[in-house]
C-alpha cells in the first residue's frame, strides 16, 4: 500500500527487489497467519519481488528492542540492499511507528564492524521512508502510473482483508473490506501525481538529501514546472 509502485517499478528497470515482512499479520481482525503468508507472497509476486520473507516478530508487539534490531541486522547484512524503504515515523498503527525507529536503528548498525553479528557489515546507501496515514512534506515523488495496476493487483491479493466481509461467515466488517475502499485508498496516490505532475505518484521522506554528481540530469526529469504542485 505505500511502495508497491516503486517495487514495481523497479522490477521492471531490471533490479532486484524484496520485501521483509516483520510479523505475519496474525493480531488483524481478518485473516489467519496462515492466510497472510500466503497473501504476502502473492502481492510479491504481483510487484515482481525476487525475494520475500518473514522476520518472525509477534504481531502487536513490534518493538525497537536489541533482539528485533540484531534479526533485522543480520536479514540487511545476508540480502546486502542498496536502498531500504521503511515505514513513516508517524503512524496511525503503533506497529508501523516501531518499524519505522527499528528499521532506523538497523540500517544504521548494519553497517558497523564493531556491531555483534555472524554476517559481515554492509551499508545501505540510502533509508527512505513512505507516505502511509500521515502527511509529510515529500523529499521526493516516484511516478508509479506504468504500474499502477501492479499495484492494485498486489493490494488485492490480500483477500482476507479487502474482500466485503460475509456476513453468513461470521466475519467481522472492517473498513478496508468495504466495497470502493482500494479505489479510496488509491486516491491518494492520484493526489500525490496531481503535486507530482502525473497520473499517480508515491511519495517519501529522507532525513538527509541525496547529493547528486549531475544536477542538471536530475533535475531535468520528470514533467515541467508548471505541472508541479
Amino acid at each position: 500500500m505505500t511502495s508497491g509502485g516503486w517495487l514495481a517499478l523497479a522490477a521492471v528497470s531490471g533490479y532486484r527487489t524484496g520485501v521483509l515482512h516483520l510479523s505475519r499479520g496474525e493480531m488483524g481482525t481478518r485473516g489467519t497467519s496462515k492466510q497472510r503468508t500466503q497473501e504476502a507472497k502473492t502481492a510479491a509476486k504481483a510487484l515482481g519481488c525476487s525475494h520475500v520473507e518473514f522476520a518472525g516478530l509477534r504481531d502487536g508487539f513490534i518493538r525497537p528492542d536489541d533482539k528485533s534490531v540484531l534479526r533485522v541486522v543480520e536479514a540487511l547484512r545476508r540480502l546486502k540492499p542498496r536502498i531500504v524503504i521503511a515505514p513513516f515515523m508517524r503512524c496511525h498503527h503503533p506497529d508501523h511507528e516501531a518499524a519505522a525507529e527499528l528499521c532506523i536503528r538497523a540500517v544504521h548498525y548494519a553497517g558497523l564492524k564493531g556491531y555483534r553479528s555472524e554476517l559481515p557489515h554492509h551499508r545501505i546507501k540510502r533509508l527512505c521512508h513512505a507516505s502511509y496515514s500521515r502527511h509529510f512534506e515529500p523529499t521526493f515523488f516516484v511516478n508509479i502510473s506504468s504500474v499502477i495496476d501492479q499495484k492494485r493487483a498486489s493490494i488485492e491479493a490480500y483477500t482476507s482483508q479487502f474482500q466485503p466481509a460475509k456476513a453468513a461467515d461470521g466475519e467481522a466488517p472492517t473498513r478496508m473490506a468495504k466495497a470502493g475502499f482500494v479505489d479510496q485508498f488509491l486516491s491518494g496516490n492520484a493526489q500525490m501525481g496531481l503535486r507530482a505532475g502525473c497520473a499517480y505518484a508515491e511519495a517519501y521522506w529522507m532525513a538527509v538529501a541525496p547529493v547528486v554528481s549531475d544536477p542538471l540530469k536530475l533535475l531535468s526529469e520528470g514533467p515541467s514546472h508548471h505541472l508541479v504542485r
